[in-house]
């Protein structure tokens, strides 16, 4: 049920409204939509029924629930997403890179500075690393989320990083400005959870093997916890395709940049697999309507210890990021 609140709601009655709510059991989470506030109200549907607030004096009109997944959904204002300083979502186009793994500190530096001078103002790197072999480089752990904290304070460049496992949640958080919930953990309901209780912002990646409503219901279980700094990225999927790692979605990106008021960003290095065709299938996204991209870099991808054959050189990384800057503009121009 959405609860569309009066003009003129006086702290007290909504605060009351939402009391009551909750005493009820259910749960209730209030946004700004088109310069009214509303609460949507879920739980189970005995409750709901009996559930009668058109009298409150808070609440001008209650409708009912049609969408799956209501916090996400257009119905609540768009609102930019901040990690750091920087806003993704805002109407430019936000540029994060770094090497997929963090390796030691001064080859961060290296490629953080690189990456910086080309455009980007998010520094992106692994610390923990989910691998498909766990005889593969699985990450510095804490060592590697120091690093990043403190290159990224020395250029002024924000962080974010992957976070595997809700036990080392708040680990991850202290360092970091943003935390990524990778393809493999999309579905990981406990960590998608404890994302939610910490009001950090999340970059949220779509399961390779999800779809597009999955991937929407597992970013309404971290703003059903009330943290709706969510950031949507498209990263591929799996098909029976085998000539590039996975495939964009660029039909994906259009439809969540018309059914959500989430920022939505993609993923072009784990998509194409290859440093070659990344540039292209960048372009593809930002023309799909992406709002930011999230590029792996590197200045030695020859020695790189995970994904090097998807990193970009920093100069390929520089003349994508005018590429992709050039498309965003044109498109925004027309709007």
């Amino acid at each position: 049920m959405i609860l569309i609140l009066r003009k003129d709601v006086s702290d007290p009655d909504r605060e009351a409204l939402l009391l009551a709510l909750r005493r009820a059991e259910l749960q209730a989470e209030e946004q700004a939509a088109d310069g009214r506030r509303v609460v949507f109200v879920t739980g189970p549907a005995d409750l709901l029924r009996e559930l009668s607030v058109e009298g409150h004096p808070a609440v001008e009109r209650a409708l009912p629930l049609t969408s799956p997944h209501p916090l996400v959904s257009r119905a609540a204002a768009r609102a930019p997403v901040r990690i750091g300083a920087v806003a993704v979502g805002g109407g430019q186009l936000t540029l994060m890179a770094g090497p997929c793994a963090v390796e030691d500190r001064a080859l961060l530096r290296e490629i953080a500075s690189a990456v910086r001078g080309a455009g980007a103002v998010v520094l992106r790197g692994g610390a923990f690393k989910p691998r498909t072999s766990p005889y593969a480089f699985r990450g510095l752990g804490e060592e590697g989320l120091r690093m990043l904290r403190d290159v990224g304070s020395e250029l002024g460049l924000p962080v974010v990083t992957e976070v595997l496992d809700p036990r080392h949640l708040e680990l991850v958080a202290r360092h970091a400005d943003a935390l990524q919930i990778g393809a493999r953990n999309m579905q990981n309901f406990p960590l998608l959870v404890e994302a939610g209780r910490t009001r950090k912002p999340v970059v949220l990646k779509r399961g390779m093997g999800s779809t597009v409503k999955e991937f929407l219901l597992a970013a309404e279980y971290i703003l059903a916890e009330g943290n709706d700094q969510v950031i949507l990225c498209e990263r591929g999927i799996r098909t029976f395709e085998d000539s590039v790692r996975h495939l964009l979605d660029v039909a994906a990106i259009a439809q969540l940049r018309e059914t959500t008021r989430l920022p939505v960003i993609a993923d072009p290095s784990h998509a194409a697999g290859r440093a070659d065709l990344v540039p292209a299938v960048a372009r593809a996204a930002v023309a799909a309507g992406a709002e930011g991209l999230l590029v792996e870099v590197h200045t030695r991808p020859e020695r790189a210890l995970s994904d090097g054959p998807q990193a970009l050189m920093p100069e390929g990384f520089r003349a994508l990021a005018r590429e992709v800057t050039a498309i965003h503009g044109a498109l925004r121009d027309r709007s």
